[in-house]
């Protein structure tokens, strides 16, 4: 089972929608999916299973005092009061015969709380309480065990920041992948995460020895995450005069170099220069963008708002628009094919390389 975090502290990059489709692709591939939606927002459990359905899981019962969501494994496990619940839920749209099972473990607002509850300095860096920065690991393990299953992947949606349930989600992590778009931020925050991560290490390995949970095998399993590979996503493509194939907009190609510049000195670079108890760099990673999603316009708010994914959203009426009373254009349909089959190669990659 290798958990995944797809991570940016920069919002705005299609961090969430990418963690769905991402999800889909691998399981349209016969692989078992567990998604986890560590993002107080809780726009991943919103986009999969539809607002309706989301809002009845907060619904406390005597049986059920946290709901159905996250928070009734996370507030039980920090307060120490009650047994920690774990609930899963499919998505609202169904996947294709023959793909793999899809899981979420629905997100909470009380995750808010849940970032001021955990403390670096006291829980991790003293040693006190490291096992409060595992919980989705947590969840994963009790998950598995109540569906009775052994999922091939579990992919963690996280808030744009470099808050502690951030670091909780790195820290449970075997690989995380980071989408970039095209603007000019984007380099710069690859700098900020070649800075802080080194930083996030060196904490996780202060926490460890002196820690009391020594013998505890999940805290030597884990605190190595590995970088595996960044994401360009959002850009437009245009094709010009004499050519047989669209290609990115000028602007947008030179926020590609220039991110791919970044990845090179301030991410990969830092991250094997600073991070010596393991490999942070696998061999397989370049500065080159291991997925490459263009902008899908009205097509990205009208898959969550109806909660299908883009593999599967030609298959209904749009519902926001001008296209509202009609269909999608030939256009849209192909661009929602090639951005489909770009999810099914990251899937692949993931599948080849994350092992």
């Amino acid at each position: 089972m290798k958990t995944i975090t797809l991570f940016n502290n920069k919002g705005g990059v299609g961090k969430t929608t990418l963690t769905w489709n991402l999800s889909v692709s691998l399981s349209s591939k016969g692989k078992s999916v567990l998604l986890i939606d560590f993002d107080p927002q809780c726009n991943l459990s919103i986009a999969v299973i539809g607002e309706k359905k989301f809002e009845k899981l907060f619904k406390h019962t005597t049986s059920e005092p946290y709901g159905r969501t996250i928070r009734a494994f996370c507030q039980p496990f920090i307060q120490q009061d009650t047994t920690p619940q774990v609930f899963t839920t499919s998505p609202q749209y169904p996947m294709d015969q023959g793909s793999g099972r899809l899981d979420i473990v629905p997100g909470d607002f009380w995750l808010n709380n849940l970032s001021d509850i955990l403390s670096v300095g006291t829980d991790l860096i003293a040693g006190n309480a490291i096992n409060r920065f595992l919980i989705p690991s947590l969840i994963a393990d009790k998950v598995s065990a109540a569906n009775n299953i052994e999922y091939d992947y579990v992919i963690i949606d996280v808030p744009p920041s470099f808050n502690s349930i951030v670091r909780s989600a790195l820290y449970c992590s075997d690989y995380y992948l980071v989408p970039c778009t095209a603007d000019v931020f984007s380099s710069y925050c690859i700098g900020l995460i070649g800075e802080t991560l080194p930083i996030f290490n060196e904490d996780w390995t202060q926490g460890v020895k002196r820690s009391r949970n020594l013998s505890n095998n999940l805290i030597s399993s884990k605190g190595q995450p590995k970088f595996a590979g960044w994401i360009f996503n959002g850009f437009d493509k245009r094709r010009n005069p004499g050519q047989s194939q669209a290609t990115e907009i000028a602007a947008d190609a030179a926020h590609r170099d220039k991110i791919k510049s970044s990845v090179e000195k301030h991410l990969i670079k830092r991250l094997k220069k600073s991070v010596s108890e393991y490999n942070a760099v696998p061999s397989f990673v370049s500065n080159e963008p291991v997925a490459k999603v263009e902008d899908l316009n009205v097509m990205a708010p009208d898959s969550i708002l109806q909660s299908v994914p883009l593999k599967y959203l030609s298959r209904v009426k749009p519902t926001r628009g001008v296209l509202a009373r009609g269909a999608w254009s030939a256009p849209q349909k192909t661009l929602m094919q090639n951005m489909s089959s770009e999810h099914d190669k990251l899937a692949d990659y993931i599948i080849n390389h994350l092992v």
